[in-house]
């Protein structure tokens, strides 16, 4: 895209590739995607991910260590966290400059 639009890639900008990092976290991005979102029902509000399934999820994808894939993966939901707060923000906002036309 950069090529057609005539921009130097900036490295910085771009996406890392799972595949350079390390077992763990990328077993820790699985289970990010694999496990289902929490959402708070009248306000819309995203509450985190639901563990429920977590062991059965370890266990297909046969995860050894347990503990630090737990660990990147809470770590990884509080960056996720983060990206939803902010899309909130940017959301009220955007409603209240609406309704102040």
């Amino acid at each position: 895209m950069c090529e057609q639009m005539g921009w130097e890639p900036d490295e910085n900008q771009m996406p890392i590739d799972p595949s350079t990092l390390s077992l763990e976290v990328q077993q820790a991005l699985v289970l990010l995607n694999s496990l289902p979102d929490k959402w708070e029902g009248m306000s819309g509000s995203w509450m985190g991910k639901d563990y429920s399934g977590l062991g059965t999820i370890m266990d297909i994808y046969e995860v050894d260590d347990r503990k630090t894939v737990f660990e990147l993966l809470k770590q990884a939901e509080q960056e996720l966290e983060k990206f939803y707060t902010q899309k909130r923000k940017e959301q009220e906002s955007l409603s209240k400059a609406k309704r102040a036309r």
